[in-house]
């Protein structure tokens, strides 16, 4: 399965862990190179979605910028769903560059259990990811949406329609995100027990 483009949100402001997350070390790699060598796993095309240009790091990967200014989530998903659209892609998955520890399997497993909905989601620990979905690409939904003054991910994604699969992994969560230095730790000691 190849008709998608993964998208690489990496532009929020990381003001609880209190630095440039993306540039943090783990296991050998910064958080952004792990995403960007778990992206080429999964295969097809690869962008990074920042809020502003300034966020843009050097790399040879397009680097798209929010359309309309500061939206957070929804606006690496509009940027995306362009892209997408510009290289023939159907689908975005899109991911957060703080998830380091996303799965192999996860674009064939939403593609599997998505059919009729917009968007599938994991369902880890009783919890929807929203951040690892594959969304079915649909610009003039998302700009109806977004004309409305809506901005919430979570609200896209209720208004198209959720396939929810249940991620039955045993041990850690591979959905675990890097939101505070505790979070990094954590994730320093997950690496070497792995």
């Amino acid at each position: 399965m190849t008709d998608f483009a993964t998208i690489i949100a990496c532009g929020g402001k990381a003001t609880r862990f209190g630095a440039d997350k993306r540039q943090q070390a783990l296991g050998g790699q910064t958080l952004l190179e792990r995403a960007i060598a778990r992206a080429a796993v999964y295969g097809g095309p690869v962008a990074l979605a920042v809020t502003e240009r300034t966020q843009a790091p050097k790399t040879d990967l397009p680097v798209l910028v929010d359309p309309r200014g500061d939206m957070g989530p929804i606006g690496a998903l509009a940027s995306g769903f362009g892209f997408a659209c510009e290289v023939g892609c159907a689908h975005v998955l899109l991911i957060a560059s703080d998830q380091p520890f996303l799965p192999n399997d996860l674009p064939r497993r939403l593609a599997d259990a998505r059919g009729d909905a917009g968007v599938a989601l994991p369902v880890s620990s009783g919890h929807d990811q929203n951040m690892a979905g594959l969304w079915r690409c649909d610009r003039r939904a998302l700009d109806a949406y977004l004309a409305s003054g809506r901005r919430s991910l979570w609200g896209f994604a209720e208004q198209v329609g959720i396939a929810r699969v249940e991620w039955d992994e045993q041990g850690a969560d591979p959905f675990a995100d890097i939101d505070t230095q505790a979070d990094l730790i954590a994730a320093q000691a997950r690496i070497i027990r792995e």
